[in-house]
C-alpha cells in the first residue's frame, strides 16, 4: 500500500531559545522551536511549521522586510534561505562560527550578522535565482568591539547599523565608506550591553 503524508504542523514541542520575529503587516509571529521555525497567524490564531530543518536548534532567525526571504542560523553557524511565501528552501550556507543575531537591511538589498567580535554585512542573494554558484557574497566585515557582540540593528535608510557588545559599549558604522566619518563609540554603560531601542539615527552624521 503507498501511502503519500505530507508533513503539515509540529505539536508537542516548546520554545527553547532564538529570537521571535513579526512580519512587517504585524499579523504574523514567526518563532524557532528546537530546530524547526513555526510561523503563527495572530489574527485567525492558525499556525503551521515550516517542512525544513537544522541538524541543531536554532541560535537567530531573521525575515526581510518584503516578506520574501527568511534566514535561520543554527547553534554552529549553518544557515538556511528560505522563500518564506512558497516555503520552500533555496541555499545552504555555513558561516563557520556561532551567530549571535542576524537582520535583513530595511531595502532588502544586504544582511548583516554579529558572529563574535566582528559585524559581518552580506549581500542578501537574489531570490529569484535557486542555482546561484556563489549566492552568499560578503560586502564587508567590521571591527572595533573588544568583546562578543550581543545583537544588531539597522537605520531605517540602510546606511548605519548599531551594534551592541559585552564590552559595555554600543558603536555606530556606516554601510558606505563616503559615510566612514559616523563611525562613533556610545560607551557609559556598566554591565553588558544586551539590546537597544532604534528610534532615528539616519541623521548621526551631521550631529
Amino acid at each position: 500500500m503507498k501511502s503519500d503524508f505530507k508533513f503539515s504542523n509540529l505539536l508537542g514541542t516548546v520554545y527553547r531559545q532564538g529570537n521571535l520575529v513579526f512580519a512587517q503587516d504585524g499579523t504574523t509571529l514567526l518563532s524557532p522551536v528546537g530546530n524547526r521555525v513555526s510561523v503563527f497567524d495572530l489574527t485567525n490564531n492558525k499556525s503551521f511549521t515550516l517542512d525544513y530543518e537544522h541538524r541543531k536548534n536554532i541560535a537567530c532567525i531573521a525575515l526581510n522586510k518584503q516578506q520574501t526571504l527568511l534566514i535561520s542560523v543554527d547553534e554552529d553557524g549553518r544557515a538556511i534561505l528560505v522563500n518564506f511565501r512558497a516555503r520552500t528552501v533555496l541555499h545552504h550556507f555555513n558561516f563557520k562560527e556561532r551567530v549571535h543575531d542576524i537582520q535583513f537591511s530595511p531595502d532588502g538589498t544586504h544582511f548583516a550578522l554579529a558572529a563574535g567580535r566582528f559585524l559581518q554585512v552580506w549581500k542578501t542573494p537574489d531570490m529569484a535565482e535557486d542555482r546561484q554558484f556563489a549566492p552568499f557574497v560578503r560586502h564587508r566585515v567590521y571591527a572595533g568591539h573588544y568583546s562578543d557582540l550581543t545583537s544588531l540593528s539597522w537605520s531605517g535608510d540602510s546606511r548605519f547599523l548599531l551594534t551592541t557588545s559585552k564590552d559595555l559599549t554600543a558603536r555606530i558604522f556606516s554601510l558606505q565608506t563616503e559615510d566612514k566619518d559616523a563611525k562613533m563609540t556610545l560607551a557609559g554603560h556598566k554591565d553588558y550591553v544586551i539590546h537597544q531601542v532604534k528610534k532615528n539615527y539616519q541623521r548621526i552624521k551631521n550631529t
